[in-house]
């Protein structure tokens, strides 16, 4: 727990017969971290170009499990799966549905444009309404340039006393609110100025519909009736898109699953080094886990595969890091890798880190009501949204943390409710402010002792005694420290003080000449 897991480098030599099933067996397996620095020429495979043609056939069935509204699932990896004839089983599958949907698509394109062209007939023709002329002689004038729209009602004197150099006809047909419907005509030759005009009065134009004849208020309530069957008849059209998804479900799912699955693979075999025949998969995997990988991988290629397994104590410069905690320490993790994840023969310092942070969150935001408030809420997102695990699990210690120093305090949303188990903040702020200087002081130390550590275990003597974090500075840290409360409490004479302070002073002023004296 408190260190990264050792590491075995593992070389997997594969017939190309058998390239396909061991990898399906290594993804199964999740236990070999693959090399990153292999330059392969990935233009020359043929699995560049299958994984092309996979994932253009992902992106078209996600097409259709969209249109009909099927819900995703997650990535399942089949028995059945067969990179090279998976593809034509899917374009099949493909063209099979692709034809009903296309259709389905353009009726309802075709119904959903109609209506939309219906509502927007109605709008212009409500305002019409209360006019008792019939539209095809509104919009019929070949002589008169008439237009017909709304403006602001006290704008009406002001544009007429603007028109009076040309000959027009401003009508007011019917006020609602603010605004009046109106009539302008003047001859074409001054339409110009008409149109100038209006524009400054605000005017805003109803368009006169050229394809409609009768009434304004008639032909709304045709308008209406019409809009009315458009809607029935989307209605219909999506009880179709209902029923083709029923229809269409379990097959598009299962073509969509291959194709994920087939794009996997892939793009994954497309970057394996390959010399003939043979492909070479290089990569990690933990030290504890290498003959479960070997037993996997020989029953995938039936014995032909040539293993080869390097001991993790020769190639421990390279090997990369693999963090091992316990579930409850596992969400701290993203806290550490955030800075860096540490070097192989480090520490790892998750469930230290897990400890300090629940502590001092406890401290700063100790209450019963917000700790359950917090608890809940990540009780609700552990339960309600799986992908979110994590964030409930550092929601629900947090809360934890928060409800058991709330204990301690006695306080709930900020009103004290109980009886202090160790004091209340507001009545004990010595006590407090002391507790976080004790508490601070422990976790510096307890920094110091993970370096040391950790320099001790990978051999870096220099860093060891002469870093600031190292024996030098601990020892320049503790003898101000406790020196000075000794010397505070006529404990230490000055002069010895002196004695402890000067030596890891000198040591941390020549440490660069001093590391490369010793480094020669």
């Amino acid at each position: 727990m408190f260190t990264p897991a050792p590491m075995s480098e593992i070389n997997l030599f594969i017939q190309d017969r058998d390239i396909q099933s061991v990898t399906v067996a290594l993804i199964r397996m999740g236990l070999l971290q693959l090399e990153t620095d292999t330059q392969v020429d990935q233009s020359a495979t043929d699995w560049s170009g299958l994984a092309n043609s996979y994932s253009s056939q992902v992106s078209r069935l996600r097409g259709f499990l969209e249109t009909l509204g099927i819900p995703p699932q997650p990535l399942q990896a089949g028995d059945e799966a067969d990179i090279r004839a998976d593809l034509s089983r899917g374009m099949e599958a493909v063209h099979a549905v692709e034809g009903t949907i296309t259709r389905w698509q353009a009726r309802l394109a075709e119904a959903q444009q109609g209506q939309e062209r219906l509502s927007l007939l109605i709008e212009q023709l409500r305002l019409l309404a209360p006019v008792q002329i019939p539209i095809e002689q509104l919009a019929g004038f070949r002589i008169l340039y008439l237009v017909a729209g709304t403006m602001p009602s006290q704008n009406l004197g002001r544009i007429q006393t603007a028109l009076f150099r040309i000959p027009f006809v401003i009508l007011p047909i019917h006020e609602f609110g603010d605004r009046v419907l109106v009539f302008a005509a003047t001859t074409h030759e001054h339409t110009p100025i008409l149109d100038r005009a209006l524009h400054s009065a605000l005017f805003e134009t109803i368009p006169l519909p050229q394809d409609l004849s009768g009434l304004p208020a008639d032909v709304l309530t045709d308008l209406e009736a019409q809009r009315a069957r458009a809607v029935q008849r989307i209605q219909g059209l999506e009880q179709e898109r209902r029923q083709l998804a029923d229809e269409w479900k379990e097959r598009l799912l299962i073509a969509w699953n291959r194709a994920r699955v087939d794009v996997l693979l892939a793009d994954t075999m497309r970057r394996f080094p390959r010399q003939g025949r043979i492909y070479v998969i290089s990569g990690w995997t933990p030290a504890d886990k290498v003959q479960v990988l070997v037993d996997g991988v020989n029953e995938a290629s039936a014995g032909r595969a040539v293993i080869e397994v390097i001991d993790p104590d020769i190639m421990r410069a390279r090997a990369p890091t693999l963090l091992r905690n316990p579930p409850f320490f596992r969400v701290f993790e993203q806290f550490v890798t955030a800075f860096g994840y540490p070097a192989y023969n480090e520490l790892d310092p998750t469930s230290l880190l897990a400890v300090s942070f629940l502590l001092m969150y406890g401290m700063m935001f100790g209450d019963i009501g917000h700790g359950l408030l917090l608890a809940a809420g990540g009780a609700w997102l552990f339960f309600r949204h799986g992908g979110q695990r994590q964030t409930a699990m550092l929601l629900l210690s947090a809360g934890a943390s928060g409800l058991f120093f709330g204990l301690l305090y006695g306080t709930a949303f900020g009103v004290d409710v109980l009886p202090a188990l160790w004091v209340r903040p507001l009545d004990s702020i010595t006590e407090i402010l002391l507790a976080a200087i004790l508490g601070g002081i422990v976790f510096l130390n307890i920094g110091f002792c993970l370096h040391l550590i950790n320099t001790w275990r990978i051999h870096d003597w220099t860093h060891l005694f002469l870093d600031r974090n190292g024996l030098a500075g601990v020892w320049l840290y503790w003898a101000l420290l406790g020196g000075g409360i000794a010397l505070w409490q006529g404990l230490l004479s000055v002069s010895a003080w002196l004695l402890l302070v000067v030596p890891p002073f000198t040591l941390l002023f020549f440490q660069e000449p001093l590391r490369r004296w010793f480094s020669k």
